[in-house]
């Protein structure tokens, strides 16, 4: 990857593929619920009444079965084209489109999810990121997250765009010792973890590289 590409354009990127992939992605995943074992273990570890920030939540399906489990959840993404379809198929989801979380004061979530999002983070802001979830999140309070597991960050093909869209989305890729690493620097202890084959011909990242999911606590 260009060392010259800077965090703004390795997020636009993201911005600009979500936004035209919206209704071919959400035809698809948008009303799937993917790793849904995973989900339901996360679940088991909530309380009743525990308020969820879902990060990066695209169309807002986790949100809405979170809503539904009787859960206070909801969603935040920065595609506007992902919120419209989030409209359409669960219109009483709560949504903010932004970039920033910087709408919340700390200690307001029980719970933050980052399902499918954690990896276009630019490496270079992932430490801001985690330091920010830490402090959004209550004492004791519950981090999920998954990632691709590998080396570096490239800028990889978009499948739904299929000729036109070589090398077009930015994807961060992580080693178990850096999600370690993380994890201890922001005082996050990890209570599960789970490691998963990408499946699917329209799965990001790079084949033979699986996913990795970690549930972790806030210390």
């Amino acid at each position: 990857m260009d060392n010259n590409i800077n965090s703004i354009q390795k997020r636009e990127s993201v911005k600009r593929d979500y936004n035209i992939i919206a209704d071919e992605y959400s035809a698809e995943f948008g009303r799937k619920y993917e790793d849904i074992e995973v989900v339901e273990e996360f679940m088991s570890k909530l309380k009743a009444d525990s308020k969820i920030l879902d990060l990066g939540g695209g169309t807002g399906k986790l949100t809405e079965l979170f809503i539904q489990r009787g859960y206070n959840a909801i969603c935040y993404d920065f595609s506007k084209e992902m919120m419209r379809k989030s409209k359409e198929f669960y219109p009483n989801v709560p949504y903010i489109l932004d970039d920033m979380i910087e709408h919340f004061e700390n200690n307001s979530f029980d719970v933050i999810i980052t399902f499918y999002s954690l990896f276009h983070i630019p490496k270079e802001e992932l430490d801001k990121v985690f330091s920010n979830i830490y402090d959004l999140l209550k004492q004791n309070g519950v981090l999920c997250f998954v990632v691709q597991l590998g080396n570096g960050e490239d800028f990889i093909d978009e499948p739904y765009l299929k000729e036109n869209g070589k090398k077009v989305l930015y994807f961060n890729f992580f080693t178990k010792e850096q999600i370690n690493e993380l994890l201890q620097k922001h005082n996050f202890q990890k209570i599960y973890e789970i490691e998963k084959e990408e499946v699917g011909e329209n799965e990001l990242g790079e084949d033979g590289n699986n996913k990795i999911f970690i549930i972790a606590k806030k210390k």
